[in-house]
């Protein structure tokens, strides 16, 4: 079986499109649409169902899936053990949380870059997350990195998870801290700012708050952890964020966390792709070298 068409075969996996399939390998859909029937011609089965423009893996299709995927990784590692000294190329997409966008995500981005610099790597902003999973599972993104509870993603694979705090924090000179103990409702009562009430940890605080009877009225929504940083800084909110966006702030003494009892907000930051997608070399790279920045403790400096 020709590996050319087991490729084609998985990328309208990822895809969910002859279309998209054949524009991402620069085909025609002619093409595609006959590697595909010759697939099917030499295993004896249909591998897709088409209804109206949709199309949805057969049960052989299903069954056959993982055995590509082996395929092609047996193809990739066969490959790989000739050019050991040929460097790494190809494209690499994420989406990313706008707070880890601009603290966490760089120094892997950095790591990365030093070692595979002729990879093309795209990276999108956005905390909206229904938007972006979507486009993970659809082939469109590599992978989202996400600040969400552990299990938020249950169709998706995870990497480099780590636990994440998120916090009460304000500028220094907020009259509320001459009282000296800050209680919960201070803080939310306080010019309280608040990144979107559909981001993950925004959601489960108002929840939590909603249980303990405490009144949730953020006197502003701002779709930008940084700009409300920014606020702060200024002297003006008290706000909800993740601590690693504003740590350093916090040693400078730019900015006071506030010592609030335990939300019981557990988030974790993590990578999610999609399950049933081939892993090219350059995203098993990437895996690799954000896991690795976990384990030698780059991003543990962070917290």
């Amino acid at each position: 079986m020709e590996i050319r068409n087991v490729t084609t075969f998985v990328k309208i996996v990822e895809c969910s499109s002859f279309t998209k399939a054949a524009e991402s390998l620069g085909y025609s859909q002619a093409a595609v649409t006959a590697q595909i029937k010759a697939m099917e011609s030499e295993l004896g089965v249909p591998l897709f169902d088409r209804v109206g423009k949709r199309i949805y893996l057969t049960q052989a299709g299903r069954v056959f899936l993982p055995h590509a995927l082996s395929m092609l990784r047996a193809e990739e590692e066969a490959v790989q053990s000739v050019r050991q000294t040929e460097r790494l190329t190809g494209d690499l997409s994420i989406c990313s949380a706008s707070s880890y966008a601009q603290t966490v995500l760089p120094v892997i981005l950095q790591k990365f870059l030093t070692i595979h610099g002729d990879v093309n790597i795209t990276v999108k902003i956005s905390d909206y997350l229904e938007d972006t999973t979507a486009r993970v599972a659809r082939g469109e993104l590599d992978f989202l990195a996400c600040i969400d509870e552990e299990n938020a993603h249950p169709g998706f694979l995870t990497a480099a998870k780590r636990r994440e705090k998120i916090v009460f924090v304000t500028y220094p000179d907020n009259p509320i801290l001459k009282k000296g103990h800050v209680t919960l409702e201070d803080a939310v009562g306080s010019d309280f700012i608040i990144a979107d009430r559909d981001i993950s940890y925004c959601a489960l605080l108002e929840r939590r708050l909603r249980e303990r009877g405490t009144d949730f009225d953020p006197v502003m929504e701002i779709g930008s952890v940084g700009a409300i940083i920014n606020m702060m800084l200024n002297g003006y909110g008290t706000s909800f964020v993740p601590e690693f966006a504003v740590l350093d702030h916090i040693r400078r003494g730019e900015l006071v966390r506030l010592d609030i009892a335990d939300m019981g907000v557990e988030l974790y930051s993590y990578f999610i792709y999609r399950k049933d997608r081939w892993i090219n070399p350059v995203m098993k790279e990437f895996i690799r070298i954000a896991e690795e920045c976990l384990q030698t403790g780059i991003l543990q400096e962070m917290v």
